[in-house]
């Protein structure tokens, strides 16, 4: 797994420590303080939104844009006494974007609906409308239904209030962009250095196992928020239990568990630790958008782009972590085979980030004005903006810093602009989280 120009045993000074990554987790952080729009939204309902009912409904149909969690899914009758109720809820029909829920016998008076899903994706949603029994509906007042029937029309929720639950929204992003980034950081620089000689030096290897267990604590913080947000009120264990055993929790849980068990294999077998970072990365492929949106394009399209950005992300951690100096003076010339592997993993790095890069836009964002008239069109645009920077990087480097490596041996200023280019990488990381938590205008 490792590239045998970079089996090298190099010996670093004892007090070198890497202290521009504070500033890197400073800035994702930063970067990350946004919250995203609603995935899924109720197109329908029945009753409808501010309906009006000469008879008490038997049922309750609530229909959404896009499909749902059933077992995660809870709806509240309240009266206007205050009482509340509980409907059992089932999932009729096979594309599972409608909840129908039995009604008990309801007295006249006016009644607020909750409710509260997950969209497939893993993003929970909430809102809440009213609707009234009558003994009558007196002359001239509105029934909404029976108006819709005579049009030959669907009901239309209005009056309705569609919101994302209160909670850590700025917080789960944050959670999420750091754990994909030291991820990334983790499986990266694993690939580069498997070998068990290499991962002992210093500080090389303290970084990678420092990423590992930072990807651990951030991933496995993000899942703990994700189940506790969407696990429906009251439901205790068997909530926790259903939100797990989804393809969201699922996915999660397979990531920490990869993680933990490359953290347990590094120091034995750094191959066998590399190969398990990578499996956790290309794992969150199948979960979010790409798992739910044309998954059969969209899924192996995100996880060579995950795979891609990871081998890219370690070859630019690499190479900051490499002490100053001039090669040269030291009588060996290790730093050049290292650059010109790294470079060469970049590059085809790039043509696979772009090419599944496009693939992906072209499904999630559609057409051509969805990409200024959406906010998740022009988080597209922003990413590819930095992409763009980064593929600028690439082409400074070998054409430029390179040959006066190549010449020279010194690679400090090689060193300066890799290190500028990671902070750069690193924020399209924390864009890319946050769009996770952004709806493509494809999903409507």
């Amino acid at each position: 797994m490792a590239l045998e120009s970079v089996r090298l045993a190099w010996k670093f000074p004892a007090g070198r420590r890497p202290r521009w990554l504070p500033l890197l987790v400073a800035l994702c952080a930063g970067a990350s303080l946004a919250w995203a729009s609603v995935h899924t939204r109720l197109e329908s309902s029945t009753p409808a939104a501010d309906e009006v009912l000469s008879s008490a409904p038997e049922e309750i149909e609530l229909r959404f844009s896009g499909p749902v969690n059933g077992a995660l899914s809870s709806v509240f009758i309240v009266a206007s006494t205050g009482d509340s109720l509980r409907v059992s809820l089932s999932m009729p029909g096979a594309d599972g974007r409608t909840l129908l829920g039995e009604l008990p016998p309801l007295s006249e008076g006016e009644y607020l609906v909750r409710w509260r899903t997950v969209s497939a994706d893993g993003h929970p949603v909430e809102g809440e409308f009213g609707f009234t029994v009558a003994a009558a509906v007196a002359p001239g007042e509105s029934n909404r239904e029976a108006d819709s029937e005579s049009q030959g029309g669907e009901v239309a929720p209005a009056g309705q209030r569609d919101t994302l639950p209160q909670g850590p929204g700025a917080g789960r992003v944050l959670l999420a962009g750091l754990g994909l980034a030291c991820l990334l950081g983790f499986a990266g620089l694993l690939w580069y250095c498997g070998s068990l000689p290499f991962l002992g030096t210093r500080p090389i290897g303290g970084v990678v196992r420092g990423l590992g267990w930072a990807a651990l604590f951030f991933l496995a913080g993000d899942l703990l928020g994700w189940v506790v947000n969407v696990a429906p009120t009251g439901s205790g264990s068997g909530g926790i239990t259903a939100a797990l055993g989804s393809a969201i929790g699922l996915t999660g849980l397979g990531r920490v568990l990869l993680v933990g068990l490359a953290l347990a294999t590094v120091r034995r077998n750094g191959r066998v630790a590399a190969g398990l970072a990578l499996v956790a990365v290309v794992l969150g492929a199948f979960s979010g958008h790409s798992a739910t949106i044309s998954p059969w394009i969209t899924a192996p399209a995100n996880a060579i782009h995950l795979g891609a950005a990871s081998i890219w992300l370690g070859g630019l951690l690499l190479l900051a972590l490499v002490p100053g100096g001039d090669a040269r003076e030291s009588g060996t010339d290790q730093l050049g085979p290292v650059v010109r592997a790294v470079s060469s993993a970049a590059l085809l790095s790039v043509v696979l980030i772009a090419a599944s890069g496009m693939i992906q836009s072209a499904v999630f964002v559609g057409g051509v004005e969805a990409f200024t008239g959406s906010t998740y069109g022009r988080g597209v645009l922003a990413k590819w903006g930095g992409l763009a920077a980064l593929i600028g990087f690439g082409a400074f480097h070998r054409l430029r810093v390179l040959p006066r490596l190549a010449e020279s041996g010194d690679g400090r200023g090689l060193r300066r602009t890799v290190r500028v280019e990671t902070i750069v990488m690193l924020a399209v990381v924390m864009l890319a989280a946050w769009l996770a938590r952004v709806s493509p205008p494809a999903w409507h």
